[in-house]
């Protein structure tokens, strides 16, 4: 016999509160590979916290247009304030990124006596004063709320990134590529746009979680840097707006290899239309939105593991840095034509002694591997990385938080093969462990799939690639499901 205790679990609550950053011209940009400063400002940049509790299980997602990673530490510096300022412990404080391409670079560092927010710089020290003032008190307007969800599909807004050659080699598509392939080139995407509304006890939206997947990048050019919320944020304060100002959280799905359409092309004005886009399916999402069958939350942290492959040969190291010096030395000299490089391949929208740039940390990759190989050391280097991953579950609807650029198809294997009815699979989340492929993308060496080689110190990927990882995301949320 089951007791009232037993079957009457504690309410679930949360209170949520968005706040806005102003950046300004002149600061230094991130997203960009040689140091270029903001050149224009075409909206405030703005982030949500949302607590959500039940009994012993407590969270705080941030959720900011703002990278996370070990190089950027306004990771530990968020979560040191949120947890002071929530009564939360920092494992409590989950971060996630909607990984806008037209940020200012963020500074923040910590001080002499340890203290994370120590030191930043202006936006830096904006977000601080923001998180604070917005963070405090949030305890004290925790109501109780019910689950209620709805899903709508954008078809008109992304394509797949990742072409295919006749020979088999893949290449990153870029907006002159997409051109190629016709006007309405699309290929595999994911068109779901869910929205989890937690409505308080009158039926209105105290707080939402928005995903939609692709990299927001229609009116984004790294030589020609601004400061804009770009279409994550648009769309999710149009839905705040319709949902009487509550405050929505937007989450980035597995978008590795989908872009925006008009990628280094854009103008604002299709910007402006991509978001008009996803605002109107957002809207429809919470409109068809019908309640959860139970209000329950339950999550947690778990460890995913990814296999590494050994490093290239002597000989093919040699050759591909002999090809790196050669590509520098004409992109350089201003060659229209330093189109492609081991395996990368780089857009005419780009100037040439811009792609030399972004060949500068291959190529510290492919020296770092030759010493590894003459030293006799490649043997000793680790077979898998480890990561940690966020699962949890809301009203019978399935969260993810994935740490790395995930592919599509890996957010597909989670969503597919998990038990909920619903699955928010969520890349960008709690650091940046750049592009890791699928088991399709093993092996290739176009932008997304050899990004390893951005990374010092990381061997290639191996089979399964992140499909591992996603294995690791459902056996978590088996775990969970009730």
């Amino acid at each position: 016999m089951t007791s009232l205790a037993q079957a009457k679990s504690p309410s679930l609550q949360a209170a949520a509160v968005t706040f806005a950053l102003e950046p300004e011209v002149g600061v230094p940009a991130d997203f960009t590979a040689t140091g270029m400063k903001i050149n224009r400002v075409e909206s405030d940049l703005k982030s949500t916290i949302i607590l959500i509790e039940q009994g012993d299980q407590r969270m705080a997602l941030f959720a900011t247009p703002f990278p996370f990673d070990s190089r950027r530490p306004l990771q530990n510096a968020a979560k040191a304030i949120l947890s002071d300022a929530l009564d939360l412990t920092p494992a409590e404080i989950v971060l996630a990124s909607s990984h806008d391409h037209s940020v200012p670079a963020m500074h923040i560092a910590p001080g002499p006596d340890g203290d994370p927010t120590g030191e930043a710089n202006d936006i830096g020290q904006a977000m601080i004063d923001g998180l604070r003032r917005s963070a405090s008190g949030l305890r004290a307007k925790l109501v109780p709320v019910t689950v209620a969800w709805g899903v709508a599909e954008e078809h008109r807004m992304t394509y797949n990134r990742r072409g295919q050659r006749e020979d088999g080699s893949t290449y990153f598509m870029r907006e002159e590529d997409r051109a190629l392939l016709g006007e309405d080139f699309v290929g595999q995407i994911d068109p779901l746009a869910p929205v989890v509304l937690l409505r308080g006890k009158d039926g209105a939206a105290v707080a939402a979680l928005a995903l939609f997947t692709g990299h927001p990048v229609t009116a984004y050019n790294p030589e020609d840097p601004m400061a804009f919320g770009q279409w994550p944020q648009l769309a999710t304060t149009a839905l705040s707006e319709h949902l009487g100002g509550a405050p929505v959280a937007f989450l980035q799905g597995c978008a590795g290899d989908i872009n925006s359409k008009f990628m280094l092309t854009g103008t604002m004005e299709q910007a402006h239309q991509m978001a008009a886009y996803l605002s109107e399916t957002f809207i429809k999402a919470a409109d068809a939105a019908r309640p959860a069958t139970d209000s329950d939350f339950v999550w947690k942290r778990a460890t995913a593991t990814v296999p590494l492959a050994p490093l290239p040969t002597i000989e093919s190291l040699q050759a591909s840095l002999a090809e790196i010096d050669a590509f520098v030395v004409r992109a350089e000299a201003g060659d229209e034509d330093t189109l492609s490089c081991v395996g990368l391949n780089f857009p005419r929208a780009l100037s040439p002694i811009y792609r030399s740039k972004l060949v500068a940390p291959v190529r510290r990759w492919y020296a770092w591997a030759l010493e590894q190989r003459q030293a006799g050391t490649a043997d000793e280097l680790p077979r898998e990385v480890e990561m940690g991953i966020v699962a949890a579950q809301l009203g019978g609807v399935g969260i993810v938080g994935l740490p790395f650029e995930a592919f599509v198809r890996t957010g597909f294997k989670i969503r597919q093969e998990a038990p909920q009815a619903l699955v928010l699979t969520a890349a960008y989340v709690e650091g940046a462990q750049g592009y890791i492929p699928d088991a399709t993308a093993v092996g290739d060496l176009e932008y997304q799939a050899g990004f390893y080689r951005y990374l010092h110190g990381r061997p290639p990927y191996a089979e399964p690639g992140a499909d591992a990882a996603a294995d690791d995301a459902v056996a978590a949320l088996r775990s969970l499901h009730r």
